[in-house]
């Protein structure tokens, strides 16, 4: 049996600030933010946000893109998934070109980033 990604969101606002505070990665679609987990987290779950600042439109235009950019996530992930390092924290954050690109797009730019953590 196929064994299942659990997938956590970061919760409040200072798991948030903790995870600001590691290293980034920048793309023309997106931002990742990661940082190394706790010993008290969960070692086998996906800790994993993905974010929309206000500025990039209202409120359908914004969960859009973060919809998107979650539903790639995942399959980036799916794809990856030997060389996909659980031991960060990621916080992932849109830029507004991710709201017209074609999806295969944003995925594979999600599947280079990933891999060069």
């Amino acid at each position: 049996m196929q064994n299942r990604i659990s997938f956590e969101s970061l919760s409040g606002s200072k798991e948030f600030k903790e995870v600001l505070s590691g290293k980034r990665l920048n793309s023309n679609l997106f931002t990742i933010f990661y940082k190394t987990k706790n010993f008290t987290d969960k070692k086998n779950s996906i800790q994993l946000s993905c974010v929309a600042a206000k500025k990039l439109g209202n409120a359908v235009k914004r969960n859009k893109m973060r919809r998107r950019l979650k539903m790639a996530t995942k399959k980036a992930i799916e794809e990856i998934e030997k060389k996909f390092k659980k031991k960060f924290k990621y916080a992932i954050f849109a830029k507004s070109k991710v709201y017209n690109e074609n999806y295969q797009n944003i995925v594979n730019e999600l599947i280079n980033k990933l891999k060069s953590i």
